[in-house]
């Protein structure tokens, strides 16, 4: 999990600092608790129909009288992101889970890494070359999964699934599926019973922000109290202690969730987000924030915290480690997702166990945060595929079958981790993170109710936080809708740049006089075409509702 982390603020920051609260079309405000309705590991290889008998698009396992044939031995090959373990814990995985899958389907499993390094190049190679890779990790946030599809990558899986992944269509409901269908294909595997919220925030030290008469900060201007308590009493302190990027935009994220009620979602452009949805009961309308006049009060603002000495006065060009420098005391806030949230009570504590860590949601204001649609962690089989049929059995274990699921999400009992007696996960006495780290980059095989809960001297603070914050949780109301940008590059690229050239330096304070900023970030972006692109958003969108 440390590289799915990693990425979670760099390669997550729109989706994690940016996915707004979506719409519906209802008052339905229900998010879910996502309880998996389990099927038996008897179940696993039945057909739906017992009488049924279907070929299967390679041949080697087919449905005869409702019953699987896997007489043929075969390797199935997936291939997952992220850099491997580096003393081989996966290799050995794989042996043990190997037998099962020996016993179980006839078949083994190989495993293939793209590591992080230009992982996006590679893995768009890896499709295009014709790869016959069967279980391929795939999202719809930055893995482009249905640009893919449209490009043909991707075998339609509607008429295997009931056969090869009984369990996983019994516990997935009509609406699930839509959610992983393109053009009447189901071209995605759905991560839909681990419950998870993506949701920006600022970290901050609590018993500071008492010490200067403030109970907790939970808005713009209590976070503006903190920052000057900082200035006036902790020297040697940034308040926000950051170097500046072209992709910075966490101030911006918290004004656009703090005082308007815009949602991101269908035509966002880069990571300056300057096109957005009108609320989440008009998400089919598109709009610019930029041209909203709070934008203006906005840049006028940050000129002022700038002013004020709230980051480094060469922000845009400052090297920080932002969390080395707030775990050592030497920066007040720290950006982050609730996602990385959890693990920092452990690490404060380890460094200053007398600080008291709490956080700034963005989104507590409106109470209104998106969930994750259900193709952020997904899996596909490729057009090529050799051995689809025992690919999705083999992922029906992966979801359902508890024997499998441990193995795969924690390695090697005795090795990897032991059972307490209380029934938590730890580290073995002779645990030794240079031989034995393991991880499972599938990460959408994921399944709240085969977890075995790992021990945390801090379990009752997230679980607070969990508490607080899932109430919050809207559905995706977009699905698999996806803007067709193939005759609209040009713009796209450059409403991008000029919102990746404006942005960070407007959100720093560092553009010069606001209002004029403000206004050559609006030309910019009327030049790049923003007004056509967003008409032509608005006219796809509406092709999608039937309109």
């Amino acid at each position: 999990m440390k590289t799915k982390r990693l990425i979670s603020t760099v390669l997550l920051v729109v989706m994690l600092c940016f996915t707004l609260a979506g719409c519906k079309k209802t008052d339905d405000t229900s998010n879910t608790d996502n309880t998996a309705t389990q099927g038996t590991n008897e179940d696993a290889g039945e057909a739906e129909d017992a009488g049924a008998n279907f070929e299967g698009p390679s041949g080697n396992t087919p449905v005869v009288n409702g019953k699987v044939d896997t007489s043929e031995f075969v390797t199935v090959k997936m291939l997952v992101l992220g850099d491997p373990p580096k003393r081989g814990a996966d290799q050995r995985m794989l042996v043990e889970l190997n037998k099962i899958f020996k016993e179980k389907l006839n078949a083994e499993l190989e495993m293939q890494w793209i590591e992080w390094n230009n992982y996006a190049t590679k893995y768009q190679m890896e499709l295009v070359s014709g790869s016959d890779i069967d279980l391929i990790f795939t999202t719809s946030t930055w893995l482009n999964l249905w640009e893919n599809a449209e490009k043909g990558a991707f075998m339609d899986m509607k008429e295997m699934i009931p056969y090869y992944a009984p369990q996983l269509y019994a516990d997935t409901t009509e609406d699930e599926w839509k959610g992983c269908t393109y053009k009447g294909q189901v071209v995605a595997l759905p991560e839909h019973r681990k419950w998870q919220l993506s949701t920006p925030l600022f970290a901050y030290r609590l018993d500071w922000a008492k010490e200067f008469g403030l109970e907790k900060v939970d808005s713009m201007d209590t976070l503006q109290q903190y920052c000057e308590g900082i200035l006036a009493n902790k020297p040697g302190v940034i308040p926000y202690n950051v170097g500046g990027s072209a992709s910075s935009n966490e101030l911006y994220a918290m004004w656009f969730r703090q005082d308007t009620d815009y949602v991101l979602g269908a035509g966002s452009i880069g990571m300056a987000a300057p096109v957005a949805n009108k609320s989440y009961d008009d998400c089919w309308t598109s709009v610019s924030p930029v041209f909203d006049d709070k934008f203006v009060d906005f840049a006028v603002k940050m000129k002022e915290w700038g002013d004020k000495g709230f980051w480094p006065q060469d922000v845009m060009s400052a090297t920080v480690d932002t969390k080395a420098a707030f775990l050592s005391g030497t920066s007040g806030i720290y950006s982050m997702n609730v996602a990385n949230y959890y693990p920092l009570f452990k690490e404060l504590s380890e460094q200053s166990p007398d600080a008291e860590l709490d956080a700034f949601f963005f989104d507590e204001k409106r109470q209104l945060c998106i969930a994750d649609v259900m193709t952020q962690d997904s899996c596909s089989i490729t057009a090529n595929a050799k051995n689809p049929e025992r690919a999705l059995m083999m992922y029906d274990l992966f979801q359902y079958d508890p024997e499998v699921y441990h193995l795969t999400q924690y390695g090697i009992e005795g090795e990897q981790y032991v059972i307490n007696e209380d029934g938590y996960r730890e580290r073995p006495a002779d645990y030794n993170e240079e031989e034995d780290a393991y991880y499972w980059d599938m990460w959408s095989t994921r399944n709240d109710a085969l977890e075995i809960p790992e021990f945390n001297a801090f379990q009752s603070q997230i679980d607070t936080v969990n508490a607080k914050i899932k109430p919050w949780t809207k559905i995706n109301p977009w699905g698999s809708f996806i803007v067709d940008t193939a005759d609209w590059n040009a713009q796209v690229t450059a409403i991008n740049e000029a919102g990746s050239t404006w942005l960070p330096a407007i959100q720093f304070g560092k553009a010069g006089d606001p209002v004029e900023a403000v206004n050559q970030y609006r030309e910019a972006l009327k030049n790049a075409g923003i007004d056509e692109y967003m008409a032509e958003v608005e006219r796809q969108m509406a092709e999608y509702n039937g309109n």
